[in-house]
């Protein structure tokens, strides 16, 4: 609202329509009201708009371990394994520049729980399209059964996609995760988790593990 002190004729202060009366060295003056715009494209907000586009394509080529590794989660939260995914891996994922986004793949999320998982070894590419994992199963930790369903999940970052091998009980001691032929010559990084399959512990996860990274024959 604008103060008029002398009436219609004086000068006045503060906005009427699209002009701001003033008063500068006593005399009376007008400019154009001008409306502050934030910038909803500023550095900043790009930069956190990139970190979610690489999360959420992530989420995508991830979905079939999520689907395994949060279930449990999301089910109490009420949320997607998405969502979880996002929030626990928000910091392994970095912009410089919009157009320049960094993945610390050692330290994402793939899987959540209590469930005591597996000791896994390094992944081995010996085979063709093929990565294998041996593990040591921990039977003798509490609340575990050799009837545990070990998994392996390989993704690859050239294709933005992901597999998920079939489980193989804790007693085997080796998991094997068939790959695409396209993916031949590309780097892949590999985790692990475990899913209760006894009758004490049927549904539980374990916490995953990033197992490694390598080239696929």
């Amino acid at each position: 609202m604008a103060t008029v002190n002398r009436g219609i004729l004086d000068g006045f202060f503060g906005k009427v329509g699209t002009v701001v009366g003033s008063f500068w060295k006593g005399i009376p003056v007008m400019r154009a009201y001008v409306r502050r715009v934030r910038d909803r494209k500023n550095e900043s907000q790009q930069l956190v708009r990139a970190r979610f586009i690489t999360l959420g394509e992530l989420s995508s080529a991830f979905l079939a371990a999520l689907r395994l590794g949060f279930l449990n989660e999301a089910a109490r939260n009420r949320v997607t394994e998405s969502n979880i995914f996002v929030k626990k891996n928000w910091e392994a994922v970095q912009a410089a520049t919009p157009d320049s986004v960094s993945i610390d793949y050692t330290a994402l999320v793939v899987a959540k729980g209590p469930l005591h998982g597996v000791q896994f070894s390094a992944p081995q590419f010996d085979n063709p399209q093929q990565v294998s994992v041996v593990f040591d199963p921990n039977d003798e930790l509490p609340m575990v059964d050799d009837n545990d369903d070990i998994y392996v999940f390989v993704y690859c970052p050239d294709s933005k996609s992901g597999v998920l091998g079939a489980p193989v009980k804790r007693s085997v001691g080796r998991a094997t995760v068939d790959v695409p032929s396209y993916w031949s010559g590309m780097k892949v990084h590999a985790w692990g988790f475990a899913v209760g399959g006894g009758i004490d512990n049927a549904g539980a996860i374990s916490d995953s593990a990033y197992l490694g990274s390598g080239n696929i024959n």
